[in-house]
This record gives structure tokens, sequence and C-alpha cells, in this order.
């Protein structure tokens, strides 16, 4: 891990691929209050641009948040937590190889189907006995996304946040956040 000193990067660097922003004040960040506002619903372009520029700026404090949140969550409730997502990666898994186009997937498909259905009813079985923990699971990770989407609706986008998207717009890219978004399909609007 390395912090590279040139005035194109201020990124924490893990490798060429993935870079982190540093984490942003915690005044600036949260104890701001004249910088907090309702967004106008009628102006959706520019509530949407506020959103992919707060989340860009201040996306190290919304990791330590999610990280933070999931953390003390598996302190209380560890052994739901892990029974909970694995349930859902084998939910997961299992929702995308029924719906893959794959050739040898097919086949499977077609020349086992009763090996196929208990699959899915043992599956459904599990799924259903630990609903609790699968809802744990969901909390845990759904409730602090929910207060970051919040964060970044809320708050207004400072200068140095405006500057920040500008400046480094081509660094950006390289983000942990920005391969989320792109992955998700979601781009900002010049507004």
């Amino acid at each position: 891990m390395k912090a590279q000193n040139s005035a194109e990067e201020v990124n924490v660097s893990f490798n060429k691929d993935i870079q982190f922003p540093p984490l942003r004040p915690l005044n600036e960040f949260l104890f701001d209050k004249t910088r907090f506002e309702l967004p106008n619903y009628n102006d959706l372009p520019k509530w949407n641009n506020r959103i992919f520029a707060n989340l860009l700026y201040f996306q190290s404090n919304y990791f330590l948040i999610l990280l933070s949140f999931l953390l003390l969550t598996s302190c209380f409730k560890t052994q739901e937590m892990i029974i909970g997502f694995v349930i859902l990666a084998i939910c997961g898994f299992l929702a995308a190889i029924m719906v893959s186009k794959e050739e040898k997937l097919l086949a499977i498909r077609r020349e086992h189907p009763y090996a196929i259905l208990i699959v899915l009813v043992g599956v459904a079985y599990c799924f259903i006995t630990y609903l609790p923990f699968v809802i744990v699971a969901l909390f845990s990770l759904c409730f602090p996304l929910l207060i970051i989407l919040i964060h970044a609706s809320t708050r207004l986008r400072g200068l140095n946040n405006k500057l920040n998207q500008k400046f480094f717009e081509g660094v950006i890219r390289e983000t942990v956040m920005a391969k989320i978004l792109h992955v998700l399909n979601v781009e900002a609007k010049a507004v």
C-alpha cells in the first residue's frame, strides 16, 4: 500500500487498478448542518448528480460506515450473519445457474430435471428454515446502504466536492466506488 505524492493523485493505491480516496473530515462529512438540504424531487437529473458526486467524494467514509456496521452486527450476531450470508450466496449461485444459457448447464438441466428439482426444494427449505438469519444478514447490509443513500441525497455538494470531481475526473474512475457504479451502469450527467 503506498500513497502517491503527485498533484494528479491523492488517493491511496493498493495497485494500479484500485485506489481509495482519503477519509473526509468528520466536520465536512457530518457536522456541518448548513450543508444538508432535502433534494428537489422535481429535478431528478440534478438529484442524481448530487448522489453520484457525493458517493464518489465521500466513498471512503461510506465504506467505513458499511464496514463498521457489518463488524458491529457480526459482534452480536456472528452465527446468524455467517449462516445468512452463506444461504444468500447459495441462493444467488443457484439462481445464476438456473438462468445461465451456457450449453453445459442447459444440458445438465435437461438431463437431470428431478435432481435439479430436489436441489431447488432443498435450497428453498434451507432458505425458509434459516429465514431469520437471512433477514439479519440482509439488514446488516441494507441498513447502512440506506443511511449512505440518505446522506448522499441530502448532502449538498461543497466547493471541494465540485473541484475534486472536475480536477480528478480520470483518477476518480479508478476508485472502488467508481468501479461499483460502472458495474451497476450508473453514469453522471453534467448538470
